[in-house]
C-alpha cells in the first residue's frame, strides 16, 4: 500500500475540485463495483454531483451510500490523482436543490426546474483523500 506521509489541509487542493472537473465516480451494485465518469460540482465549500432520478447510479447510492471517485489533475509534464472516499448523501431539501440548480451550467439540458422529480442531488461527505501532487508526485 502506499504511503502518504504528508497531510495537508482541503483548501490547498481544493482548486482542483473547482470548474466542474471530470470524476469517476465508483458505486456498489450488489457486489459489483460501478463506475462512470460525472462532473464535480464544487459549490458552498463542498462538492455536489447532479444526476437523473432514473439513472442507475441513484438506486446504487439509496442501497450503498459510500462511493469513491477520482479526478486526475494535470501538471506540466505529468498527471496527478486524487482519491477521495465519500458519503453520497441525496438531497432532497427544496432550497439546497434550487441554489445548487442555478449554479449547474449543463441543468436546462436535463431538467425543467429544480421540483422535477427526474432531478437528483447528491453531496459527498468526503472521508479520506489520497493526493499524489501532478507536479512533484509527493504523496
Amino acid at each position: 500500500m502506499k504511503e502518504y506521509p504528508e497531510k495537508i489541509r482541503l483548501e490547498a487542493i481544493w482548486e482542483y475540485f473547482e470548474g466542474f472537473p471530470l470524476a469517476h465516480l465508483a458505486t456498489i451494485e450488489g457486489n459489483q463495483p460501478r463506475v462512470r465518469p460525472m462532473a464535480l460540482i464544487a459549490h458552498d465549500s463542498k462538492l455536489w454531483l447532479s444526476s437523473k432520478t432514473e439513472w442507475d447510479k441513484v438506486t446504487q447510492i439509496r442501497s450503498n451510500k459510500y462511493v469513491e471517485f477520482t479526478i486526475a489533475p494535470l501538471g506540466k509534464h505529468e498527471t496527478g490523482s486524487i482519491r477521495v472516499t465519500a458519503i453520497a448523501e441525496i438531497i432532497e431539501d427544496k432550497n439546497t436543490k434550487t441554489n445548487l440548480a442555478s449554479v449547474i451550467p449543463w441543468f436546462n439540458q436535463y431538467w425543467s426546474d429544480e421540483s422535477d422529480q427526474n432531478f437528483t442531488l447528491i453531496r459527498l461527505d468526503l472521508k479520506r483523500i489520497l493526493f499524489d501532487h501532478p507536479s512533484n508526485r509527493k504523496k
